[in-house]
């Protein structure tokens, strides 16, 4: 059965609830979040690619990848959060750090060989693909175990499990945070990088590591089957947000208030798992937390004023 409730409402109740307690419990915690800290190279144009000659295009370098938008969301937000990953040992890699350290992240950040870039091409709707240069991203190994101090929440994006050395790293992290009696997350992230590794194995590990949250988009939600231990958050872009948790009979769903004019849509879902955890880690419910995470996402959203290509 899904059960449906106004989104509003939730955000209301929401914004009431976390402006009072993500002062106090969230202050005393640490969010982690290991993975990508890359440069985005955005290319925007209002029609789609005219093979083998021009297309006028709006084209935008920012920072990036998945983990580094969550802990970039999660710290404006207020709190401790922490990056952990690896960028090259070159001026992009500094850049992109001191960029994430500007944004009030405890940024731990290993500097060897050539930093990633993912070129995203925007569609005339928002709608976004990526083509992937992930570079030393995945490279990540041997980190610091003092890196963990005080965590006590580590969120890890698919893309940080599904790739080595970077992936067994992460398992290690997860096992250390899981022994100091910390909770994770993980997002799916991706159909494509999830399809190369293999459905079945993925469910496998998602198994393993028993996650507290495991959050998903609308294509994505197949790759996640429901009644599992875990709570699993699928956002269907402007359509509501279901929720499904353990031991529950029947399925939530959060009305999201419409956004018109939205022109990019990447980090979206990094921003709404940063505003879901926050509340959560301020002692927020499951209806807090996915109403917090619906603000974050709309706060990027919005932010991202519709611009047509030169």
């Amino acid at each position: 059965m899904l059960v449906q409730i106004d989104g509003v409402g939730v955000l209301a109740r929401t914004l009431l609830r976390c402006a009072a307690s993500v002062a106090a419990p969230y202050r005393d915690a640490v969010l982690a979040v290991v993975g990508d800290l890359l440069e985005d190279i955005a290319v925007r144009t209002a029609s789609a690619p005219a093979v083998g000659t021009d297309t006028p295009a709006t084209i935008e370098r920012r920072r990036g990848g998945s983990a580094a938008n969550v802990a970039a969301a999660a710290a404006s937000i207020g709190g401790a959060v922490r990056f952990i990953g690896r960028v090259g040992l070159d001026p992009l890699g500094a850049q992109l750090v001191a960029d994430l350290a500007a944004t009030g992240v405890d940024v731990r950040a290993q500097h060897v060989g050539r930093t990633g870039s993912v070129i995203v091409l925007v569609s005339g709707d928002g709608e976004r693909t990526m083509l992937p240069d992930r570079a030393a991203a995945i490279e990540l190994r041997d980190v610091d175990p003092s890196w963990l101090d005080g965590v006590t929440w580590l969120h890890v994006p698919a893309y940080s499990l599904l790739s080595e050395p970077v992936g067994s790293t992460s398992m290690k992290l997860i096992s250390a945070v899981r022994a100091s009696g910390g909770r994770v997350s993980v997002d799916v992230s991706s159909v494509a990088v999830v399809e190369a590794f293999g459905l079945v194995e993925f469910v496998s590990l998602l198994d393993a590591i028993a996650p507290d949250v495991v959050f998903a988009n609308d294509p994505e939600s197949g790759l996640v089957p429901l009644g599992r231990p875990w709570i699993t958050v699928v956002k269907h872009g402007a359509d509501p947000v279901v929720v499904d948790i353990p031991g529950g009979s029947e399925l939530l769903s959060v009305v999201v208030s419409p956004l018109p004019g939205v022109a990019d849509t990447t980090g979206a879902g990094d921003s709404f798992a940063a505003g879901y955890i926050v509340a959560t880690m301020a002692g927020g419910s499951v209806l807090d937390a996915v109403g917090h995470g619906i603000r974050q996402a709309a706060a990027l959203l919005t932010a991202r004023v519709a611009r047509p290509p030169r």
